[in-house]
């Protein structure tokens, strides 16, 4: 039998779509606070967030006659039309949050506008209300939601350990603090302060208190064409992804399309792992879509290519630059790292002793204000009742309760970059029958004789590749390709493909393909087993297929000047000539650099000169 659901079964649903875990329901409560125009967000958790969630600000604050309504489902103050939708600017817009979290929790609100005399409290279980009365507060808006999931148990099972929860929603603020370097964070685990940020706008200095392993400073500015932000130099990759922070329009989000684009920025020159990146995308809000998933960290681009090319072309710029060399391995004395106790469950954030204190003033206001809360609802409080006190810096004027916050993102880095200059370069050296030493100003370059020979073939061999007609060179005796059934009725759709690399070759028939001509930059034996294996690959393969390419870095590599082939100083000469005229002469094709730098600064510490 087929029945309608009751409202409060279909509620629950509906917050399992939202609501997945205590990160969802602090993403959404922070993104709220961000709307509301707040300059200072406090994130407190216990227990992972499972048994409490609090995140205040000093926003807007809501309307106490709208406040019930503001947890009715699909209940928003950012869209009030289909159209709408085409221009999202806000980072909530659905309307289900505030109901989702209300339904799976014991939640608590206390806000208060400008304009308004007194405060509201608002107490809600299971998104029922339980009282609605006024309370003494401050402008801005404090949600707290006890024991997440109490009314849904089964979802409950499924949450990750205390510790595990805690450090989501730590990463989570973390990354949101990037961004939005103009607001002032706190995060508190299990009554430990976490971390702050200074809400100065400084994006370098976050990330320098947040990530310590991005050497921040290290970084090279970005700016581009509606892209902005920080990456690492080519050599300094992770293991991981976890380095990758993309923002569109304020909003956190993966993105395939902005990994590619900054992948194809580096242009081959990582040899393994992940570059460090922090990338702030603007894009006209009708040319994206962020309606395609309840959580809203997908999106989609409706002009995929002009975004993917626009990261490229910022990313390429800056790193195709004198910062992008990457760095020898010099040892350096470490600064002492401070351990933050975060609970039972031990969760260690590494942070700069400043970014964990906080004023005795502003730790004593938050316990006071935490305890007015947490007395019992029952209370009556009268109007005149002294207000309650948030953290001394709490912003005195508010916007529009549908604003987006007015925090902005200024890209600079320690020095602009710029194109590197082979003809301040002068040799110093030769060692090792490998590496040629040169110096520029106060840096010394060691360059890889194979590495660099390397690519200087690698391009003339493309370039070749690139502008020869590719037509086939005949020869004397044809030979065939018996191949399997599935393989035959793929292959011949790569016919078209083969022949634009240089091949003269025809279906055979009875699962077999004939060739007569062969690529004029292949010899026989090359041909045919590039052929063979071409055949055999599944991918989607087209023309300029990185078969082709993997063929042409084979030969540049065994074509080019191998470790101790002693050069003279007439053949370095040549070699750095040929390495300046490159398009990238940063990095060999396989992604190894061709060169590296060493500060004289460097030299110096290692010798204990400074």
């Amino acid at each position: 039998m087929i029945r309608v659901l009751d409202s409060f079964i279909a509620d629950k649903i509906a917050a399992g779509e939202v609501i997945e875990r205590p990160v969802s329901a602090v993403k959404e409560l922070v993104e709220n606070s961000i709307d509301a125009g707040a300059s200072s967000i406090i994130v407190e958790i216990r227990g992972g967030g499972k048994s409490y969630i609090r995140v205040t600000d000093d926003g807007c604050g809501i309307p106490a006659d709208e406040a019930e309504t503001a947890f009715l489902r699909h209940a928003t103050s950012k869209i009030s039309s289909i159209t709408d939708l085409d221009a999202i600017g806000s980072l909530g817009f659905r309307g289900e949050a505030l109901a989702s979290i209300s339904a799976v929790s014991r939640l608590t609100l206390v806000t208060k506008t400008a304009e308004a005399n007194s405060g509201l409290k608002l107490v809600l279980h299971g998104g029922r209300v339980i009282s609605n009365e006024k309370t003494g507060a401050n402008q801005g808006t404090t949600i707290i939601a006890e024991d997440l999931f109490y009314n849904t148990p089964a979802r409950r099972k499924f949450m990750k350990s205390d510790a595990r929860e805690a450090s989501a929603i730590i990463e989570l603020i973390q990354q949101f603090a990037v961004y939005y370097a103009g607001i002032r964070f706190m995060m508190i685990n299990n009554g430990q302060t976490v971390f702050t940020t200074k809400g100065d706008g400084d994006v370098l200095a976050v990330l320098d208190t947040l990530y310590p392993e991005m050497h921040a400073y290290k970084l090279i500015a970005v700016d581009g064409d509606g892209v902005r932000g920080y990456v690492s130099d080519p050599g300094s990759t992770r293991t991981s992804r976890k380095g990758q922070l993309f923002f569109v329009n304020g909003r956190l989000v993966d993105s395939a399309v902005i990994e590619r684009g900054l992948n194809e920025g580096y242009g081959g020159r990582i040899f393994s792992g992940f570059p460090s990146a922090v990338l702030f995308i603007d894009s006209d809000p009708h040319d994206i879509d962020v309606n395609i998933h309840p959580g809203k960290r997908e999106i989609r681009f409706l002009r995929q290519d002009e975004v993917r090319e626009s990261i490229r072309e910022a990313v390429n710029r800056s790193v195709m630059t004198d910062r992008g060399v990457p760095e020898a391995i010099v040892r350096k004395p470490e600064p002492p790292a401070v351990s933050v106790h975060a609970g039972s469950e031990i969760a260690e954030a590494v942070v700069k002793p400043s970014a964990a204190v906080e004023t005795a003033s502003e730790q004593t206001s938050i316990r006071d204000f935490l305890s007015r809360l947490d007395r019992d609802t029952d209370r009556k409080v009268p109007q005149d009742e002294p207000a309650v006190r948030y953290p001394e810096h709490v912003a005195e004027e508010a916007t529009e309760y549908t604003a987006v916050s007015s925090a902005t993102v200024s890209v600079s880095g320690p020095d602009i970059p710029k194109p590197f200059d082979f003809d301040e370069l002068v040799f110093k050296g030769y060692v090792f029958d490998t590496y040629i030493i040169m110096q520029g100003r106060d840096t010394l370059y060691i360059f890889d004789q194979h590495a660099a020979h390397e690519r200087i073939f690698y391009e003339k061999f493309m370039a070749g590749y690139k502008e020869s007609s590719h037509i086939p060179q005949p020869i004397l005796t044809p030979f065939t390709l018996n191949v399997s059934a599935d393989v035959y009725l793929t292959g011949r759709d790569r016919l078209d493909a083969l022949r634009n690399m240089g091949y003269d070759i025809e279906d055979f028939g009875d699962r077999c393909f004939i060739v007569r001509g062969i690529p004029e930059y292949m010899n026989a034996a090359e041909a045919d087993g590039f052929v063979r294996g071409f055949m055999d690959d599944a991918s989607d393969v087209q023309g300029d297929n990185q078969a082709v390419i993997d063929k042409l870095i084979m030969r540049s590599c065994k074509s080019a000047v191998k470790a101790n082939d002693r050069l003279s100083e007439r053949e370095i000469h040549e070699l750095m000539t040929g390495l300046s005229a490159c398009e990238n002469p940063y990095s060999c094709p396989h992604g190894r650099p061709t060169f590296i730098k060493v500060s004289s600064y460097d030299i110096e510490r290692s010798f204990r000169r400074r």
